[in-house]
């Protein structure tokens, strides 16, 4: 695996954990079924207070501000993942 690739397999993962982390409600079966495809809001009928939520807690751990558009446009892990190493590589220097 190349650098890209590791350091975008391991912002899924963060990606992942947040997401588990905020909607605080998925029990042990469900944890393990979450996965770069799964969809924020289809898969587990996330609600859309928990999401403003989970884009707060990415935005504050990634210190990344992408636009609300962008944000309306991904819906699976690794889009959102995407999303914020695109907005890693256009300011670096804000990455923790």
């Amino acid at each position: 695996m190349t650098n890209d690739e590791l350091r975008r397999e391991s912002i899924i993962k963060e990606v992942i954990t947040i997401f588990i982390d905020v909607i605080n409600f998925l029990d042990d079966d469900e944890k393990k079924r979450v996965n770069e495809n799964t969809h924020i809001i289809k898969d587990f009928n996330v609600n859309g207070d928990d999401v403003t939520e989970v884009v707060m807690a990415l935005e504050k751990h990634f210190s990344v501000k992408p636009a609300h558009e962008a944000w309306s446009k991904v819906n699976l892990m690794h889009e959102i993942a995407d999303l914020i190493i695109k907005h890693l590589n256009e300011t670096p220097a804000r990455r923790k």
